[in-house]
């Protein structure tokens, strides 16, 4: 049984709250499984067994699961088809095109690190198992994935995933088939590891002290051959309602209702203890509530401020002195830099 690859989804079974096994998650990691196993002649249903998912759950394009069913298919799926690397070749597998309208938006990015650093806002689309974080260490640039709280019997398949999935997409990204200067691990060398270089194009070091992909730092900024400034705005639109529905459908108002009060006086709100303060919780309640939810203070406040950011600068006369004050932004060198990070574009841009 091939199955056709979902689209995005609005419908969720009903999960718990805090728990980040219960995240909705889309349909599109669990038809890649099934369509790699179908390969070897392994039957939908038996990948699917225990998960609570009929066969014909995955041509609904509109339903949602959680995390917890989807570990369990990878389970499944890895003692089905006996291969250690499963988790490698999933994420080799899993092109742009599989992320929904967020692996769009990436395509249709400026450059790589805006590319990057919209994978990283939108973590619920993303779907990831682990936090994604980028940094620069001199002339290298390093895609981090930390902050794993899943299955331990599963680190090793979800990070390879992970990593080989991102490195799939940054290949699609930039249209050509590059290699990273070095691939962490944090575990032990698998029996695999010879793989690496088929997947990555480096072997991999193993036993570090993370799980990351250290490529040039002068690729970030590279423009993408696809990019395209119109379709980006419009998708990147598309990608912030669909987190908020995502995460209202998680079960919770909370996000929603951080999102109005930064809304409502960007300035105050962009301090956390005056958020705790409103909401009446502490700050590491608020932080853990809103990492179940697959996000965090600092990406709703970016989400906030863009949304704003956009409609003062299309709909207003004002300086962008005046809204970077606005924004909370305490110079506007901060807000340019801001605004430069989320979009690949300067504020004066918008008004040209």
């Amino acid at each position: 049984m091939h199955i056709a690859r979902p689209a995005s989804s609005d419908a969720v079974d009903p999960p718990g709250h805090d728990n980040p096994s219960s995240r909705p998650v889309s349909l599109h990691a669990i038809v890649t499984t099934v369509n790699v196993l179908a390969e070897q002649g392994i039957a939908a249903a038996e990948v699917l067994a225990g998960s609570g998912l009929p066969p014909e759950r995955l041509l609904e394009p509109a339903r949602l699961i959680n995390h917890h069913q989807e570990l369990t298919v990878f389970d499944t799926a890895r003692r089905l088809s006996q291969d250690d690397a499963l988790g490698l070749r999933l994420g080799h597998a899993m092109h742009t095109s599989n992320y929904g309208i967020l692996g769009y938006t990436m395509l249709v990015s400026p450059t790589l690190r805006v590319a990057l650093e919209t994978a990283i806002r939108f973590p619920l689309l993303l779907a990831s198992y682990f936090t994604l974080r980028l940094e620069e260490r001199g002339k290298d640039a390093c895609l981090l994935a930390e902050h794993y709280r899943y299955r331990e019997d599963l680190l090793c398949f979800n990070a390879e995933m992970c990593l080989s999935s991102m490195w799939t997409i940054a290949r699609d990204c930039m249209g050509v088939r590059w290699s990273p200067k070095a691939v962490h691990m944090s575990f032990a060398p698998p029996a695999h590891a010879g793989l690496y270089p088929a997947i990555f194009g480096q072997a991999g070091s193993f036993d570090m002290a993370e799980n990351a992909l250290l490529f040039p730092a002068k690729w970030l900024d590279r423009p993408q051959p696809l990019a395209d400034a119109v379709s980006f705005h419009m998708a990147l639109e598309q990608c912030q309602r669909q987190q908020q529905q995502w995460a209202s459908s998680h079960g919770s108002a909370l996000v929603a209702r951080v999102l109005r009060l930064m809304q409502s006086d960007p300035v105050r709100f962009a301090r956390l203890d005056e958020l705790t303060a409103t909401l009446h919780m502490s700050e590491r309640t608020l932080r853990r509530k809103l990492s179940a939810l697959g996000t965090s203070f600092q990406a709703l406040l970016d989400q906030a401020r863009h949304q704003q950011a956009l409609h003062l600068l299309q709909e207003s006369s004002l300086s962008i002195g005046m809204i970077a004050e606005r924004l909370g932004f305490a110079e506007s060198a901060s807000f340019r830099h801001a605004f430069a990070r989320w979009t690949g574009k300067r504020p004066s841009d918008l008004r040209r």
